[in-house]
């Protein structure tokens, strides 16, 4: 929308001509009307995450209590179950209901019923047990008659026949006696040692329903909260309480496999959200379930959401009250500061900030103040130094030049003239005359690659005179090099250092030293010196190869080698910066090699100073 646009960049404009004490209220309120709601709403969550988290962890504990008081009680028949099993009285029965034994029905069934007894008296959960044998049934502590169902046709044979494992099996009405309630019972085939796991034999320890209900009961549950117990496929066999909400809740639940699920979810059922907690009962397979409306789980949250929402609102109007008056504190200073820099601005520095203030704006005064009174003084500085820099960089060029060589080649010019009358002296000064006007270059630091091969070349025809051509030496140039810029004076003491120190060991017998200049790809100009020497230190090879950042005039070895190279370095880190790198190749006995690497710049301008001739 080019209208929202318009009006956006009319309201920055305006906003940019305001006084800084409105805008510094202005920018400190948007500040506070985001910082203080977030922080409220923040509290808010936080705390409410915590009460949240408290109620689902006592939710936790809750189930986790319940599961294991369910799962306690039935480990306890289980352990009766192993006992009975492997009794001298169980072995007996199983050995008359096979024949094998003459003893008679009477006194098996005394026998069985006394072990039945002793298990029953010493669990309170217990309600009866009954063993099934093909030729006659035992049972203890049922006090009502027995049914005229045969067992084969009751839920507990259903449960144990496909099954090699005891069966837990919860039954609205005992199966096997006329008594009223329901039941659990534990379904097992006895296991003796006379091997009867396969004969139809069959135990079952019947437990009281309504004792593990009364236990439900007691579970302390916020209003309209519940607890159940399901069995293995689901179904619920215990409920703490029956209810509309329970009953809502069986009929919408469908969550018959709790295997993926977390410990606790939460479902909807109507208007109200339920938190479910559950946790197995291994030793069944059954889940233990406790049911709370998160609503009620929750209803301290509510206060904290209304006190957080008032607080709030007072915040904000306490803050914007004190805004105004910090605003308007804070910016008197820089409004006196802003003055007298515009008095300065117009020349008068003299002015000056007296504060009694240790704050930021009183230090900002105190600077102003120094500022007024060293800002001549600096700018002298920064000129001297500038001069001065240039002064010691020509003088470390010059020093480069070796006053020992003119002298020996004047000597050499002289004694050539004398003897014989030989042509050579007019090469020799031909060849000192164009190395010094090289060198010179007019006074300009900078030259080019082809000035500077041709530099190095009448250096090596002139030293070679004087060894009396005690070594070969080679220039190449590549023509896509001459025109690169390049500091002068950077090859000849390279080549120096091959003469006077590379072939010293040598006695300057069959040793040469090869110039080159090249381009390496598009953007590289690579200059090497190479010779076939004595070779360099490896200490100092590893100085020379340091990054050309760490390089500073003066600094060379302990012993003093290496200056030559360091200047170098220096020269070429302050004419290219990063455009530039050296690296230097030894092994004693055999050689070095010294290679410098330019890179293009991106925009390459001609150098003034390459304008000079002879």
């Amino acid at each position: 929308m080019p209208w929202f646009g318009a009006r956006m960049r009319r309201a920055a404009e305006r906003f940019r001509d305001w006084g800084l004490e409105w805008k510094v209220f202005l920018m400190t309120s948007v500040v506070i009307l985001i910082a203080v709601p977030l922080t409220g709403a923040f509290s808010f969550n936080q705390a409410a995450r915590y009460i949240e988290e408290y109620a689902y962890n006592a939710a936790d504990r809750t189930v986790s209590q319940l599961s294991a008081n369910v799962g306690n009680e039935l480990k306890n028949v289980s352990d009766k179950l192993y006992w009975i099993n492997s009794s001298d009285e169980l072995a007996r029965a199983i050995e008359w209901s096979q024949n094998r034994s003459d003893e008679t029905y009477s006194v098996v069934f005394n026998n069985v019923f006394s072990l039945f007894s002793k298990a029953s008296l010493s669990s309170p959960t217990i309600r009866g047990i009954y063993l099934s044998t093909p030729r006659g049934e035992f049972f203890e502590g049922v006090p009502a008659a027995r049914k005229e169902t045969d067992f084969k046709e009751t839920v507990y044979y259903k449960a144990i026949k496909p099954s090699s494992t005891n069966r837990w099996v919860y039954a609205g009405q005992n199966p096997l006696f006329v008594e009223e309630g329901a039941v659990i019972g534990l379904v097992s085939r006895p296991a003796t040692a006379t091997g009867a796991v396969e004969l139809d034999n069959y135990l079952v320890i019947t437990l009281r329903a309504d004792y593990f209900e009364r236990n439900l009961q007691t579970i302390q549950l916020v209003p309209d909260g519940f607890s159940m117990i399901l069995d293995e496929n689901g179904r619920p066999i215990l409920l703490s309480s029956r209810s509309e909400v329970t009953e809502q809740f069986l009929e919408q639940a469908q969550v018959p496999d709790f295997s993926g699920k977390p410990s606790f979810f939460e479902m909807k059922l109507g208007d109200q959200t339920y938190l479910v907690n559950h946790k197995p009962i291994p030793i069944a397979g059954w889940q233990a379930l406790v049911v709370q409306p998160k609503k009620q789980l929750l209803v301290k949250i509510a206060y904290i959401k209304y006190f957080t929402v008032l607080l709030t609102v007072v915040l904000l109007a306490f803050s914007f009250f004190l805004n105004k008056s910090i605003a308007r504190w804070v910016t008197l200073p820089v409004r006196r500061l802003q003055r007298l820099m515009s008095q300065a601005k117009k020349g008068d520095l003299n002015v000056r900030f007296a504060s009694e203030s240790r704050d930021e704006i009183g230090e900002l005064g105190r600077r102003f103040d120094e500022l007024l009174d060293q800002i001549q003084r600096l700018l002298k500085q920064v000129v001297e130094e500038s001069l001065a820099k240039r002064r010691a960089e020509m003088r470390a060029l010059q020093a480069q030049i070796n006053p020992h060589f003119l002298y020996n080649t004047l000597d050499e010019i002289y004694w050539k003239s004398l003897e014989f009358n030989d042509s050579s002296a007019s090469d020799i000064i031909l060849s000192l005359s164009r190395f010094f006007r090289l060198s010179l270059n007019r006074g300009e630091e900078a030259t080019t690659v082809g000035k500077e091969m041709e530099h190095v070349e009448q250096y090596l025809k002139l030293v070679n005179y004087q060894y009396r051509r005690q070594f070969a030496f080679e220039v190449s140039v590549d023509e896509r090099t001459k025109e690169t810029v390049v500091p002068k004076i950077i090859l000849q003491p390279l080549a120096e250092n091959a003469v006077l120190h590379a072939f010293k060991d040598n006695e300057y017998q069959n040793n040469r030293i090869y110039v080159k200049s090249f381009r390496e790809g598009t953007d590289t100009t690579v200059l090497t010196v190479e010779d076939n020497g004595s070779g360099i230190d490896p200490e100092l090879t590893r100085l020379f190869n340091a990054p050309l950042a760490d390089a500073a005039p003066g600094v060379a070895s302990p012993s003093g080698e290496g200056y030559a190279i360091m200047n170098i370095k220096e020269r070429l880190r302050y004419f290219f910066g990063e455009r530039a790198a050296f690296r230097a190749e030894s092994r004693v006995g055999e050689g070095s090699r010294f290679e410098i690497r330019i890179c293009d710049a991106k925009e390459e301008v001609p150098h003034e100073s390459t304008a000079g001739g002879r």
